[in-house]
Order: C-alpha cells, then structure tokens, then sequence
C-alpha cells in the first residue's frame, strides 16, 4: 500500500492523518489474467490504483472492440463518466495479466473528501490527465499514418510493446492486425537495408 501513498505524494501534498484516511478507504483486490474488473453496462462506482499487471481499457461495438489505453503499475484510472455520473459504463477493463490493484470506491472518496478537502485536488489531477491523454490520443489518431502511429507508439510506450499483444496493440491504433504485422515487417526491412 505504501506504493499508492508515495505516488500519491507525487502530485499532492497531505499530511500524515489525511495519508492515513486516504489509506483506510482502499481495498485490495486481485484478478487473473483474462478477467474483467469494469463490464459494460456495470457501473464503474471505484477509482482504482495498479499495483501490479496490466490492464486495457475497450470499446465492444457489434463485436469489434476498440481499445482505448493500457494501464500499468503505479497508475490510477476510472471510468470517470460512470463514476462520476452515477451512468452504466461503456467500457470494459480487462486484465492482461494476473493484477492487484487497491480500490477507492466512490461513497469513500465522497466522504473522504468531505472530511479532508485536500483530495478534491485528487480527483482534479485525475480528470485534468484523462482529458490530456484523450486530446494527445485524438491528435495521435487524426493527424498520424497507421505506420507513424506505430512509430510514435513504440517509441513512447515501449513497455506496452514488450508485455501487450500485437492485437490489442493494433486495436488501439485504429489498424486491423495484419495491417500491423506488414508495418512491422516493412519496418524491419527498411531497417536492415
């Protein structure tokens, strides 16, 4: 637990007894590789700390999902329409790997924050980076070829590359896998010529 607190500390500043009410809302909890932690139509009513794995975030539209981001150790992440809104989500948040996490629901948060202030700077920090990661992600879409996208991707993100499959890799760049795999091999050649 003391990894959510020092990252907590990274972009906030409390003291010891709002450390420890910040503490005492958070759950654990584990899940296998393959399982979901959000499916759609649930209501996503926690905000959530990765302690260890990886999870995606996705879109099923007719039975083609779209996903959206990946998420790693010592990130936080909500579904911040459905928790904030009291709506079912949209969304899917499946693990890709074995995964612990630390939970904050939002009834806690809501009191937390009513008897320490300081943590509406929290959720704040969290919606300022969701919507900063959305408009780069827009950007990234609109403006790149799928073979720029790629490139920009596996230079920014090189431990998704090294611990995410090719095709959630593909389904987050807007590609279809085979597309992906024949930019990888044009690449490759290119490189070696």
């Amino acid at each position: 637990m003391q990894s959510v607190i020092t990252d907590l500390s990274g972009f906030m500043e409390f003291n010891e007894k709002e450390s420890l009410a910040f503490k005492n809302i958070l759950k654990p909890k584990t899940i296998k590789k393959n399982e979901h932690l959000l499916v759609e139509g649930d209501f996503c009513n926690f905000g959530f700390f990765v302690e260890e794995g990886c999870i995606r975030c996705y879109y099923s539209v007719d039975g083609t999902e779209s996903t959206v981001n990946f998420f790693f150790e010592n990130e936080w992440y909500s579904d911040f329409e459905s928790f904030l809104y009291e709506k079912p989500s949209m969304m899917n948040i499946e693990a890709l790997e074995d995964c612990r996490f630390y939970l904050a629901y939002k009834n806690d948060f809501d009191k937390l924050v009513s008897e320490y202030p300081v943590f509406n700077n929290f959720l704040r920090i969290m919606m300022q980076r969701t919507i900063q990661g959305l408009t780069g992600r827009n950007k990234f879409m609109s403006l790149l070829s799928h073979e720029d996208r790629y490139l920009r991707f596996i230079k920014n993100y090189p431990k998704v590359v090294e611990r995410v499959s090719l095709k959630y890799i593909a389904s987050y760049l807007g590609v279809k896998p085979e597309s992906l795999s024949r930019i990888r091999t044009r690449l490759t050649l290119n490189n070696k010529s």
